[in-house]
């Protein structure tokens, strides 16, 4: 059988098993694959317009060298950027009016006031362990005295090693912080005058007004961590992830893009509305949500049978601060889920289709040979098809189409 003509061949997005299996996990197209689909598709080149061994002619080609890269398939799905972790902040005073909140937006960080409760300041402390009792000599040596040396130490206020053991050292720092503050040097922490929190809090809701009575346990403050984050729901039983796996996030302007690294994998599953919210719900002091970024839509999906079963995933970026304007934006995220490290790979629209079935390239030489290939991984985040095939080597020249 002759050689098909190099003119007769389309040139096509592969159908092939691999393409097939990205079809099944419903990716959204990239903006490169988005333009080669719309350039095929107005030359009549494009699955649907065109059948193997029509002649489709006057296509204007390029050329691309063959390279040896890895080649990542991905699943793309929407996101949502904010802040990562859910916060709330109770009083364990005694009882009393409240007379300062902070602002909405503001972010508090370790040694300033969360609120005041009658004149009296509650301070931000760093640490996992909630404060539970009162800071006095003679108390039992444990991790929480330890936390409170850490924080005098990181405020300037060196109460020695960071043993637990609340000794002279400790009261001393303690007034040397109290006079700093204009309180009453006493060298002793009633509870409820410090929180601990695991870092700064970045304020979303204030629970008390100015003016009002609160009782102990009452909330006071909401907010989130200030660190970004995307918060993304993926379909039970679908492609698994795990904390530390890379992911690109597109920026809500659709060009702009980020790395990204798994953070963490909800253990589990919800309604798809709840595993994207990220909500958590206070305890002693504080509680911390690990399972999103904070305010993604919804929360009330769980046991409607509205919404399918989700599995809440956090992701952290590569970036410090969320633009103004930004916090709570849809985002795309692409979670690689299959690598083929040092393999051939052409841009895809490289590839012609035979009349037969299967694909080649064109190589660009005087002879403008054409190479069977086989395809393996498609990586639409850069529009590149991993391929193999007799007399195909890495820096050739080939055609491809121009979109």
């Amino acid at each position: 059988m002759p050689t098909p003509s190099p003119d007769t061949l389309p040139r096509v997005e592969p159908s092939s098993a691999a393409a097939r299996r990205k079809r099944a996990i419903v990716l959204v197209v990239t903006g490169t694959a988005l333009a080669a689909t719309a350039g095929f598709a107005a030359r009549g080149a494009w699955p649907g317009t065109a059948h193997p061994g029509t002649v489709t002619q006057g296509v204007p080609v390029s050329t691309a060298t063959v390279v040896r890269t890895d080649v990542s398939e991905s699943q793309v799905v929407a996101g949502t950027l904010g802040y990562q972790g859910s916060l709330t902040v109770v009083s364990e005073l005694g009882a009393g009016i409240v007379t300062w909140l902070p602002s909405i937006g503001s972010v508090l960080r370790r040694g300033q006031v969360l609120f005041q409760l009658a004149g009296q300041p509650v301070f931000l402390l760093y640490g996992p362990v909630p404060a539970w009792r009162d800071f006095v000599p003679g108390m039992t040596p444990g991790p929480d005295v330890r936390e409170l040396q850490r924080n005098l130490a990181a405020l300037g206020f060196g109460p020695g090693p960071a043993d637990g053991e609340f000794g002279w050292s400790t009261v001393a720092a303690i007034g040397r912080w109290q006079r700093a503050h204009g309180l009453t040097v006493t060298g002793t922490i009633p509870l409820g005058e410090v929180t601990f929190l695991p870092g700064p809090l970045r304020v979303t809701a204030t629970a008390a007004q100015l003016g009002t009575p609160a009782a102990p346990g009452a909330a006071m403050l909401s907010g989130t961590t200030d660190t970004p984050g995307v918060s993304v729901s993926l379909a039970a039983g679908g492609p698994a992830v795990r904390p530390g796996d890379p992911v690109l996030v597109t920026m809500p302007d659709g060009a702009t893009t980020v790395t990204g690294t798994v953070a963490s994998v909800g253990t589990v599953a919800t309604g798809a509305a709840n595993a994207a919210s990220g909500g958590g719900t206070s305890n002693a002091a504080a509680s911390s949500s690990a399972s999103g970024a904070s305010g993604a839509p919804g929360a009330s999906g769980q046991g409607s049978g509205s919404s399918p079963a989700a599995i809440p995933v956090t992701i952290s970026i590569g970036t410090t601060r969320i633009p103004a304007g930004l916090d709570q934006a849809p985002v795309q995220v692409s979670i690689m889920q299959r690598r083929d490290r040092n393999v051939l790979a052409v841009p895809v629209t490289a590839l012609l289709a035979l009349p037969g079935g299967g694909y080649a390239v064109r190589l660009s030489d005087p002879a403008r040979r054409l190479i069977p290939v086989t395809t393996g991984l498609f990586d639409d985040a850069i529009g590149v098809v991993e391929v193999t095939g007799r007399g195909l080597a890495a820096g050739q020249a080939v055609e491809v189409a121009q979109g």
